[in-house]
């Protein structure tokens, strides 16, 4: 479950002066590139942090049900032994041994558990007040529910301490991010600002122009109303620039915000994050794969997007771009999930 974070990035040693204005501009948009693959990786982090969190809210609904199963159980056990219990006395009385009971029914005595259970056991198949099976049968589910809980239990810490050390890596990134950009900013001041927002206008004013060739062209036919209205939802939101954790119409998404939102616009209700959507959705086989599907993908983090049919999908890629159209890799799509 461990993940070591490598390739962590930092400044250019010394102080960053130019002899000539190419000079800085190449150690401006070298020192843009660091903070976009810095933020890259703050953002993968944060997308698997979002989708342990998700982990552990699953694992202790687990441990809920199992606990509930394990007191259904014993309380279904319980009932069962004073059945038995009754039997015996019946036993006893007609065989005049009553007095005897103290030693088999009491909680503690000279007599062994097994002959304890043996006995109960004889007397229950005598009786017909049970059977030893079933009795046998339900002692051994409640120890099997209980090494279930135990390890359910282990499960959830792990994920405790990962969860820690996760989000400890993602402030340190977060951290170097900060520390980057603001000694660049000491050095280089407006050229780096002027840089950022370059890149930012070039991409936007890109994705908005394949947006809008998009919109007007693409053609899908949906398999249902609901897929229908969750595929024009998405693409009406071609060109939206990604954030992670963002779930914000006409403003930002990540991809499992893009997917949810969509969705919810068909009135189909789905989990936030990618990996609950994986694990919550109807799985079907990457060749029935339709249009509306959910297709999971494994990147640098757990990703997923909307199919469109015709080997394209919608979704919001990363940090830095948009959400588009683009031509699956069906390689590296590990399942298709579909709301209903």
């Amino acid at each position: 479950m461990g993940l070591t974070v490598t390739g962590m990035l930092v400044a250019p040693a010394g102080p960053l002066r130019a002899d000539s204005v190419d000079d800085q501009r190449r150690r401006v948009a070298e020192i843009v590139d660091e903070l976009e693959r810095i933020a890259a990786q703050a953002d993968s982090l944060g997308e698997r942090y979002a989708d342990t969190l998700a982990e552990q809210e699953t694992i202790e609904g687990k441990i809920r049900e199992t606990e509930v199963r394990i007191f259904d159980k014993q309380r279904e056990l319980a009932a069962m032994q004073a059945d038995l219990s009754n039997a015996a006395k019946r036993s006893f009385v007609s065989g005049g041994s009553a007095g005897s009971l103290s030693s088999i029914l009491g909680g503690s005595g000279g007599m062994a558990d097994a002959v304890k259970k043996a006995y109960l056991g004889s007397v229950a198949m005598n009786s017909g007040a049970a059977n030893t099976d079933r009795l046998q049968g339900l002692i051994d589910d409640i120890a099997k529910e209980r090494s279930a809980l135990e390890k359910q239990k282990r499960d959830l810490a792990e994920l405790g301490t990962y969860l820690v050390t996760r989000l400890a890596a993602a402030e340190s990134l977060v951290d170097q991010y900060e520390l980057t950009r603001s000694d660049a900013l000491r050095q280089l001041g407006s050229l780096l600002t002027e840089e950022e927002r370059r890149r930012a206008s070039e991409a936007e004013s890109l994705a908005q122009r394949e947006a809008d060739r998009l919109r007007n062209s693409i053609k899908v036919t949906a398999p249902s109303p609901q897929a229908s209205a969750a595929i024009k939802a998405a693409l009406s939101q071609l060109g939206v620039r990604y954030r992670w954790g963002a779930s914000s119409p006409g403003n930002a998404f990540d991809c499992s915000g893009l997917t949810q939102w969509a969705w919810s616009k068909a009135g189909v209700s789905i989990p936030r994050v990618s990996r609950s959507q994986y694990s919550g959705l109807t799985r079907v086989p990457t060749s029935q794969a339709q249009p509306g599907d959910l297709l999971f993908s494994q990147t640098s983090f757990f990703h997923v997007g909307i199919y469109l049919g015709n080997g394209q999908m919608i979704h919001a890629p990363r940090t830095g771009d948009v959400v588009k159209i683009s031509t699956v890799t069906w390689s590296r799509v590990l399942g298709v999930g579909r709301p209903k």
